[in-house]
C-alpha cells in the first residue's frame, strides 16, 4: 500500500514551531541553572531541542525554494538564521557549562535566561500573526525586545564590573563564567536581531503586497 507524503509546512507553521521549540530550549537552560549539580540531563535535552531547531531551519529554507529570489527571500533567510542563532546560543551555553562544570550558579545566569524567555514570549506573540504582521505591531515587538536586550547587556556588564572590583570568584571560575554569560548575552542579541528582521519583513509585505505565501 502506497503512502502519501505529508505536504511541506508553510513558513508561518515553521516559524511558530521554531520559536516554540526555542522557548522550550530556553526553559531547559533555566532548569539547568536551577540544578547546576545535576546539569548533564539538561545538556542532553537542550542538544536534542537544538537539533530539532536545525531541522526546522532546513525545512524553512526548503519552503523558500518555492519562490523566486528577491528582497523578501533575502530578508526571510536572515530571519531564519537569527532564529537558528538563538537555539544555537542556548545550546552553546549549555555545552560550556558541561565543559566548565561550575559548582554553583552565578546569579546573573538565571537573570539572563529570564530576560531571553521574555524576549521569546513577545516574539511568539508576533509570529502568531505571521504573515499578516502589521508594521506597527512588529515595530512594537522590536522596541520591546530592544528594551530586554539592553537589560541583558547591562546585567552582563554589571556582573563583569563586580567581579573586577571585588574579585569574588577564583580566576578560573571567573574566566569560565565570563565565557558562559558572554555567550548567553549574545544569544539575547540574536533574539533582538530576529525582531528587527521581522519588522523589516512586515514593512516589505505592507509595501509590496501581494507576496506569494509559502
Amino acid at each position: 500500500m502506497e503512502t502519501t507524503a505529508a505536504p511541506p509546512h508553510t513558513l508561518d507553521v515553521i516559524f511558530r514551531q521554531h520559536v516554540d521549540n526555542t522557548m522550550e530550549c530556553g526553559r531547559a537552560l533555566q532548569q539547568l541553572f536551577q540544578d547546576i549539580g545535576g546539569f548533564a540531563p539538561h545538556v542532553v535535552r537542550i542538544k536534542r531541542l537544538e537539533e530539532h531547531g536545525d531541522r526546522l531551519t532546513a525545512e524553512a529554507y526548503q519552503a523558500l525554494d518555492l519562490l523566486p529570489y528577491n528582497e523578501f527571500i533575502h530578508l526571510t533567510e536572515q530571519f531564519i538564521n537569527r532564529l537558528d542563532d538563538i537555539a544555537d546560543g542556548i545550546n552553546d551555553t549549555a555545552r560550556l557549562v558541561d565543559f566548565c562544570t561550575p559548582r554553583k550558579t552565578e546569579a546573573a545566569a538565571p537573570e539572563l535566561v529570564a530576560t531571553l524567555l521574555s524576549m521569546l514570549e513577545r516574539l511568539q506573540a508576533e509570529l502568531a500573526l505571521y504573515p499578516n504582521n502589521d508594521p506597527a505591531s512588529a515595530g512594537d515587538c522590536r522596541a520591546t525586545l530592544k528594551h530586554w536586550e539592553e537589560k541583558a547587556d547591562q546585567l552582563y556588564h554589571e556582573w563583569r564590573k563586580t567581579q573586577r572590583r571585588l574579585n569574588a570568584l577564583p580566576l578560573v571560575d571567573e574566566s569560565n563564567w565570563t565565557e558562559i554569560l558572554g555567550v548567553l548575552e549574545q544569544t539575547n542579541d540574536a533574539a533582538y536581531h530576529a525582531a528587527m528582521l521581522l519588522e523589516r519583513i512586515a514593512k516589505y509585505r505592507a509595501g509590496r503586497r501581494p507576496v506569494t505565501q509559502v
